[in-house]
């Protein structure tokens, strides 16, 4: 079993491997590869962050939206990577603003995504039995 500061690191180092694989070399095998080993850590990332939300699932339904799970959930992580290849891709000058942008909207989600998934399940309270009660 992997050490619990490993295995929280997993999915981030996923995710920066893919990316550094993108930008480090101009090949297309390259930028495949990348953006396999960095959609092998969103989805990692997304399957632990629904394990350990807290909320009521009926809930999350309840407010719903038009997106469905796995796409909603792919979004940040869909915008990093399209600006990142943009980069890689364009060598028009003028497309170089949008693919930073395309970046900086993934970047915020996925900090705000992670920002809002820092649930706790409420402690449970011991409670004295009767008979200690006074």
């Amino acid at each position: 079993m992997l050490p619990a500061k490993l295995y929280e690191v997993l999915p981030y180092t996923y995710v920066a491997a893919g990316s550094a694989m993108m930008l480090a070399f101009d090949q297309w095998l390259a930028l495949l590869s990348g953006l396999l080993i960095a959609g092998a850590g969103a989805v990692i990332w997304v399957l632990r962050s629904d394990h350990r939300r807290s909320d009521i699932k009926n809930a999350r339904q309840k407010y719903g939206g038009v997106l469905p799970f796995w796409l909603y959930e792919m979004l940040p992580f869909t915008y990093a990577m399209s600006g990142l290849c943009l980069f890689m891709l364009s060598s028009n000058i003028y497309l170089y603003p949008f693919a930073m942008l395309l970046l900086l909207i993934g970047v915020q989600l996925w900090l705000l995504r992670s920002s809002y998934r820092k649930h706790q399940r409420p402690a449970v309270a011991k409670v004295r039995p009767l008979r200690l009660r006074n």
